[in-house]
């Protein structure tokens, strides 16, 4: 019997349908047996990657604290 890694017919179809179904790509090696690299190859060679979406929404800008002392060049104390 093949390694699961190298039987790739009987693969194919669970992995075809778990990432139709929206598993992860890390839920999707465990179940089959193989590893994480070789699923994300599969996904590819099947032609089932995912298109990313661009984000719409504005990002926050992120304040952080000034260090110490700069309040007090800033005030010219």
């Amino acid at each position: 019997m093949a390694r699961p890694s190298l039987d790739s017919a009987r693969i194919e179809p669970a992995v075809r349908r778990m990432h139709v179904g929206g598993s992860s790509v890390r839920e999707i090696a465990r179940h089959v047996g193989i590893s994480v690299g070789s699923v994300h190859a599969m996904i590819g060679r099947l032609g089932l990657s995912r298109t990313s979406t661009r984000t719409t929404a504005t990002r926050r800008m992120r304040r952080h604290a000034l260090p110490i002392g700069a309040g007090l060049e800033i005030a010219r104390v």
